[in-house]
C-alpha cells in the first residue's frame, strides 16, 4: 500500500502561460470587439476556459496600466481596449525602465543586444518622431 505506485496514466499539465500573455489575449479580444463589452464578454471568447474572477483580475490589471477603460458606474461595467499588445509591451518595458537608476546603461544594453534590422528600424522610428539621429543629422 504505501509503496505501491498508482499505474493510471497521468494526463499531462497544462502549459504554463507567459506572463503577460493572458493579457495579451483579453486586449486582443477586446481589439475585435469594435464597443465596450462586459467581462463575460470576453470571457466567451477566450479559449482555455478562464473562470470570470480570472477575467475581471486581468482586466482590472489592465485598467491599472491603463491599456482598457471601464465604463458604467452599475450593472453591467464595460470594459473597452486602449492599447493593443504592442502598447502593452511597451508599457511594460517602460515601466521596467522607470525602475532603474542606470537608464542610459539599461538602454544601451538594450540596444546593443537588437539584431541590425530591429537596429535599423528603432533608428528609423527614432528618426520619424524627430528625436533620433536622423532628425539631428536635417537640423544641421
Amino acid at each position: 500500500m504505501g509503496g505501491e505506485k498508482d499505474s493510471r496514466p497521468q494526463e499531462p499539465r497544462p502549459r504554463r502561460r507567459g506572463q503577460g500573455e493572458l493579457e495579451t489575449q483579453v486586449l486582443t479580444v477586446l481589439g475585435g470587439a469594435g464597443e465596450p463589452v462586459t467581462a463575460a464578454w470576453v470571457q466567451e471568447r477566450l479559449d482555455g476556459g478562464l473562470s470570470y474572477s480570472t477575467v475581471i483580475t486581468i482586466l482590472t490589471r489592465l485598467l491599472g496600466k491603463q491599456a482598457v477603460t471601464r465604463t458604467g458606474s452599475g450593472r453591467p461595467v464595460l470594459w473597452q481596449s486602449t492599447a493593443n499588445g504592442a502598447g502593452l509591451t511597451a508599457f511594460r518595458m517602460r515601466r521596467l525602465l522607470d525602475q532603474r537608476d542606470d537608464r542610459d546603461a539599461v538602454l544601451s544594453s538594450f540596444v546593443s543586444a537588437l539584431s541590425p534590422d530591429d537596429e535599423e528600424l528603432l533608428r528609423s522610428l527614432l528618426g520619424e518622431s524627430g528625436s533620433g539621429p536622423a532628425a539631428d543629422e536635417s537640423e544641421s
